[in-house]
């Protein structure tokens, strides 16, 4: 049975603070959306402390957003998954939660 979201979340927190080497991750929101071919997709957003961004390289993205898609699997997500990053300042100039 898949967990629920709110595990989920955790899980993927869990592994992107892992795979960076610190606590860069403030929270994880989690949605459904639509992928380019139709299919349905987990969206992982990390919401990320302010001006942590600054310590994140291509590389190191990459390896969360891999690290995140396998633990979320092994915790029973079944859709393919897409990882977002924001800063919660960014959030806010936005007007998002």
């Amino acid at each position: 049975m898949p967990r629920r979201s709110q595990d989920l979340a955790e899980v993927a927190k869990k592994a992107a603070n892992a795979s960076f080497g610190s606590a860069l991750v403030q929270r994880v929101s989690l949605g459904d959306m639509e992928g380019s071919d139709g299919d349905d997709v987990r969206r992982v957003q990390l919401i990320v402390f302010d001006d942590a961004i600054d310590q994140l390289d291509g590389d190191k993205l990459l390896d969360a957003g891999l690290a995140i898609r396998k633990a979320l699997q092994k915790a029973g997500e079944t859709l393919r998954v897409v990882v977002e990053y924001a800063e919660q300042r960014e959030l806010d100039e936005l007007g998002a939660d």
